[in-house]
């Protein structure tokens, strides 16, 4: 059965913008459930979602296979033309955000996960306490933020190097090391590094490799607990499960853990406030940025890992 030829003016007006960001979610995700977290919808609205998105418009954007969505030709012409007006959008945005010299209105902010339950609570409460008329939405994580697309308009970020398309400033070193409970240490100070039980935030068993283990092989074998919130990482160290692998900014504030581990230089990273160039001259990020390298700095031995030290002399030597 062959279907009746489409009218490519009917077909594109029948295509409206969110049906066009719907497509563009799944062109960058390549497949369901990912475009479903980045928007915020379940599998199941996404799904119905596409599919009558195809059945009005009478174009296959994508072929359907068992490891993921893979884009058609149509599906690759819409991602070009959505990023296109995705960009026109959000530049707009960034021009009227940018005239605003008034101190109010709402400021997203991205930051680590464990910062944003420790530190950003206190730090934001002082700032609105200040600027009562701005308002703070705070969404924690370690991803990568896109901030010419407005995911955020401040990303406070532990990098290797900031985006060149970003305005900010570094405020000192971030690093690693490996913390335990004494509860854990006790009667495994001669056990070899490699051979101790390990509680680990996914995707770091490879930064351990070959410091720790010889092999991520090895790296999964002697990890008893992994998980992607690196505060309940913490916690299971706490709990006396094993060795963990944590910022210095959370491992040697948490008095339940001790360090036991010099910290890994191939690690270092930095720690910035970023935002995107346009916005840097508006009233109430200006004053936010400000207020964030202010206490920031005071903080900064603890993210540089500099307010506790290790030796083998500590008595909770790994080797």
């Amino acid at each position: 059965m062959t279907s009746r030829p489409q009218d490519p003016t009917s077909t594109a007006r029948a295509l409206e913008w969110n049906d066009l960001a719907l497509i563009l979610a799944i062109c960058r995700a390549e497949s369901l459930s990912g475009a479903a977290r980045f928007l915020g919808q379940t599998h199941s609205t996404v799904f119905r979602r596409i599919n009558a998105i195809e059945e009005k418009t009478g174009v296959r954007f994508f072929d359907r296979f068992r490891h993921g969505y893979v884009m058609t030709d149509a599906g690759r012409t819409a991602m070009e033309y959505g990023e296109r007006i995705e960009s026109e959008f959000h530049a707009l945005g960034l021009e009227v955000l940018g005239r605003d010299e008034k101190l109010r209105g709402r400021i997203r902010v991205t930051c680590p996960e464990a910062f944003a339950e420790e530190h950003a609570p206190g730090i934001i409460s002082r700032f609105c306490g200040e600027h009562p008329e701005i308002k703070i939405d705070l969404a924690p994580g370690h991803g990568a933020v896109d901030l010419n697309r407005r995911e955020a308009e401040v990303a406070i970020r532990a990098t290797k190097s900031p985006p060149d398309n970003c305005y900010g400033r570094k405020i000192c070193d971030f690093r690693f090391a490996l913390f335990a409970s004494p509860a854990y240490l006790e009667d495994r100070s001669d056990l070899p590094l490699s051979h101790h039980s390990f509680c680990i935030i996914d995707g770091t068993i490879p930064w351990l490799v070959p410091q720790v283990w010889k092999t991520a092989e090895i790296g999964e074998q002697q990890t008893v607990f992994q998980c992607r919130a690196s505060r309940a990482v913490q916690n299971a160290a706490a709990a006396g499960m094993g060795v963990c692998f944590l910022p210095c900014y959370v491992g040697d504030a948490d008095d339940r853990l001790v360090r036991v581990s010099d910290t890994f230089p191939h690690l270092d990273m930095e720690f910035w406030v970023l935002t995107h160039p346009d916005l840097r001259h508006t009233a109430r990020v200006r004053a936010f940025m400000a207020h964030l390298y202010e206490e920031l700095a005071v903080l900064a031995d603890l993210f540089s890992g500099a307010t506790k030290t290790w030796s083998p002399t500590d008595g909770t030597i790994l080797s």
